[in-house]
C-alpha cells in the first residue's frame, strides 16, 4: 500500500500484494515437488492427492485473495475511481468526489488479534468503500487514510511526509 501520485489535482493510492502471491506460488511448487517425489516412489494415490490438494489450495487462495487495487481521487473530474484487478478479472467503480466525507481506518478484531484497512466514508446515500477487501496488520491503512484526508482538505502532504511519502 502506497501513495504513487500526490498533486493538487489528483491523489493515487495503490496496493500490490506481491508477497502473498509469491508465497502461495512457492507453497504450490513445494507441494508439487513432494507429490512428484511420492509418485516416483510408487505412491501414486498419495502423490496424486498431495498434488491436487497441496497445489490446488494455495492456487485457489492466490486467485481469491491476490488483487491489485488502485484508488484515484481526481479533482478535475470530481470522481473517486476504485479499480481492482486479479486473476478473476477487472472490477471498476466510480463515485462522486463530493460524496467523500472522510477516510477512516476500519478495524477487525478476532482471536488472532486486531487488523486494519482503510475505508472511504461517503454520504448521500451513506456508503463505506474499502480500499482493499482484506484487513492487514501494520500502519499502512492509517497512513493511507491520513493521506486521503490531508489531500481532501487541501494539505500538501509535507507535514506528514514520513507517513505517506509522495511520488515525485
Amino acid at each position: 500500500m502506497k501513495v504513487i501520485l500526490w498533486s493538487d489535482r489528483q491523489l493515487i493510492l495503490e496496493d500490490k500484494p506481491w508477497l502473498i502471491g509469491i508465497l502461495m506460488i512457492a507453497m504450490a511448487l513445494m507441494f508439487l515437488g513432494g507429490s512428484m517425489a511420492l509418485i516416483s516412489a510408487g505412491e501414486f494415490f498419495g502423490g496424486l492427492m498431495m498434488g491436487l490438494i497441496g497445489v490446488g489450495v494455495p492456487l485457489l487462495i492466490a486467485a481469491l485473495m491476490v488483487q491489485r487495487v488502485r484508488l484515484v481521487l481526481d479533482r478535475d473530474t470530481g470522481t473517486i475511481s476504485r479499480t481492482s484487478r486479479s486473476i478473476r478479472g477487472l472490477n471498476h467503480a466510480t463515485y462522486a468526489l463530493d460524496r467523500l466525507t472522510e477516510a477512516r481506518v476500519g478495524v477487525s478484531t478476532d482471536s488472532d488479534g486486531t487488523t486494519y484497512r482503510m475505508e472511504l466514508h461517503l454520504s448521500e446515500p451513506a456508503e463505506i468503500v474499502p480500499f482493499t477487501s482484506y484487513y492487514t496488520s501494520g500502519r499502512k491503512p492509517e497512513q493511507m487514510s491520513v493521506a486521503v484526508n490531508d489531500w481532501r482538505m487541501g494539505r500538501n502532504g509535507q507535514t506528514h511526509a514520513a507517513q505517506h511519502p509522495r511520488a515525485s
